[in-house]
């Protein structure tokens, strides 16, 4: 929000973000201010971006605030696809088999802690830069609900609805199981179904024995 040789003083932070981390799926923030017909709206997140920039510059080299920016970029697209878009998705098929008052379902809570408390704390963790927060606050814990609860609360609701009487509530059924197959057929997801090629399991195997190697002294 400092003021630079080039720029005066704001405290209209929104105006150098280049990510909204509020909604379940982070967006450029040019796209929440038009929903709210904010003057943003007509701010691409590249000014914004370039302006938050000349600010980190006041204090940092250029390739410490461009790294900077390529953690956190990888951060919000790797919540956006592997999580965010796809659990979203899974949520909208599921709404069929649920009941309709909000929060009366288990779904209902683990889905909204998996974007809105774990999602939020890992993307603004990265924003941040606090690797606690972004990790073991964050992005364990979105993985650890998203394959432990979340999955398996759609499952089940897909096994108690499959042989209904309502024919409704069959297809629904029918539907939300092709779509948690089409998610889990995801690259990022076959370790969970172990269905890994060889090449990707040795891949990971040798990166956790450098690990290992490297803070195991």
């Amino acid at each position: 929000m400092s003021a630079t040789k080039d720029q005066q003083v704001t405290h209209d932070i929104g105006m150098r973000i280049s990510w909204n981390n509020r909604p379940v799926v982070s967006v450029r923030p040019e796209i929440a201010d038009a929903k709210m017909d904010l003057p943003g709206k007509d701010v691409p997140w590249q000014v914004r971006r370039q302006n938050m920039k000349n600010v980190c510059l006041n204090c940092h080299n250029q390739n410490w605030v461009d790294n900077f920016y390529v953690q956190y970029d990888e951060l919000i697209e790797l919540y956006n696809d592997k999580f965010a878009k796809p659990g979203a998705e899974l949520y909208a098929a599921a709404q069929p088999l649920l009941k309709p008052a909000k929060f009366s379902n288990k779904l209902d809570f683990v889905w909204f802690e998996i974007w809105h408390h774990e999602g939020r704390r890992a993307r603004h963790g990265a924003s941040m830069m606090g690797p606690d927060y972004t990790h073991w606050h964050g992005t364990y814990e979105i993985a650890r609900n998203f394959y432990t609860e979340y999955i398996p609360e759609l499952e089940e609701l897909v096994e108690h609805n499959l042989h209904s009487d309502d024919p409704a509530k069959k297809k629904a059924a029918e539907d939300l199981k092709a779509k948690i197959a089409s998610v889990l057929d995801a690259p990022e997801h076959l370790w969970y179904t172990n269905r890994m090629d060889d090449k990707e399991r040795e891949r990971r195997a040798k990166a956790a024995e450098e690990f290992r190697a490297r803070y195991n002294n």
